[in-house]
């Protein structure tokens, strides 16, 4: 597959900043591909998610060095707007993503299709696809001030999808759902990235990181220290070192291999471990 993300050696430097946000990433993401980004708080995934989709440098201003291309776009030359055709970024916080000009969610949905002279037959058909996939249909009418956060998060997913973006950007998407409307999340981003969209998405459960993810990129410091597989990356005896933890699966497969009930094999999934423990039973 080609590459749709191509990050080289990139810094950046917020103004009035003394010390890069992110430093020397370099990172290529191809299309299709389903991408974790972790690491603690304050290890530069957020900035990394703005540079993607152009919010740096054209909105949150500093010093930059290096590049990011987005299907081949230079993302410094590129505006925003032009990027949004086929890049869109979820905030962690919903309500930073909201227009504060509509006053149903419907026109909340439908705000950026207006923008770009979509027809209203179009709009239609796009608004009952995106809140039947978002789980919405029943708030379409409703005020999107007033709705709580784990409904306002899936109106901002919504607003974002419905513009059909090749290039999915979700930055902590499901902080604000309980546990169900997680994973629902999830799914629905499984679904669409079997689709054929990329997905690029930074998330704090490394339960499902390890099991929806082709690819998991560590941050640390603003840099990248580990990018690879969930096997390989979390198979790495000293990951909490970066601030992350790993899978309780994980360590459910290391506990068993210690006390010689186990042939080291590394269960990184629920369904794995079940397998595991089958075996171990079973001798």
């Amino acid at each position: 597959m080609k590459p749709v993300v191509e990050v080289q050696d990139y810094s950046f430097t917020y103004q009035d900043a003394e010390t890069p946000a992110i430093k020397d990433v370099s990172l290529t993401v191809r299309e299709g591909e389903f991408v974790c980004v972790v690491g603690a708080n304050g290890a530069g995934k957020t900035t990394l998610c703005n540079a993607l989709v152009g919010l740096i440098p054209h909105y949150f201003t500093g010093k930059s060095e290096g590049s990011v291309r987005i299907n081949g776009a230079d993302t410094a030359e590129t505006s925003v707007s032009d990027l949004s055709n086929y890049i869109g970024l979820v905030f962690q916080n919903p309500f930073n993503q909201l227009t504060y000009a509509s006053g149903t969610v419907a026109e909340e949905l439908t705000y950026g299709l207006g923008n770009r002279g979509i027809s209203r037959e179009e709009m239609r058909r796009r608004v009952k696809l995106v809140s039947q996939l978002m789980h919405i249909e029943n708030l379409l009418d409703r005020d999107p001030l007033e709705l709580s956060g784990g409904q306002v998060q899936r109106v901002a997913f919504g607003s974002t999808f419905i513009l059909e973006p090749n290039i999915l950007v979700l930055d902590e998407c499901t902080t604000q759902l309980d546990p169900l409307g997680a994973s629902e999340i999830f799914d629905i981003v499984k679904q669409l990235n079997a689709s054929g969209i990329t997905v690029i998405m930074v998330d704090h459960d490394m339960e499902r990181v390890a099991e929806y993810a082709d690819t998991v990129v560590v941050m640390e410091r603003g840099q990248i220290r580990l990018a690879g597989s969930p096997r390989e990356v979390f198979s790495v005896s000293d990951i909490n070192r970066y601030g992350i933890d790993a899978p309780d699966y994980v360590k459910l497969s290391k506990g068993l291999e210690r006390s010689g009930l186990s042939d080291g094999k590394l269960a990184i999934t629920y369904d794995e471990s079940l397998v595991m423990a089958k075996e171990v039973l079973e001798h």
